[in-house]
């Protein structure tokens, strides 16, 4: 019973988040919308201009939008 309970709840939890717009995609959806692809990379802070770096050499054509705040997962 326990199990299915730890099973309903993340279900559940996903089903909700699922339908929760996230508000940081907002300033991209028009991009997205035509066709653009997004990466998100979740790097260390002390590699972000080496990975920028890396990124551009392989696709120039990319848009580097910078970084987001460091938000703790645990608080």
């Amino acid at each position: 019973m326990t199990l299915a309970s730890i099973g309903f709840g993340a279900w559940a939890a996903t089903m909700i988040g699922v339908g929760i717009p996230n508000v940081r995609l907002k300033r991209f959806e028009h991009a997205i919308e035509s066709g653009e692809l997004l990466m998100m990379v979740d790097v260390p802070k002390g590699r972000v201009e080496e990975i920028e770096t890396l990124v551009k050499s392989h696709h120039p054509e990319a848009d580097v939008e910078g970084t987001a705040p460091t938000i703790r997962a645990f608080p």
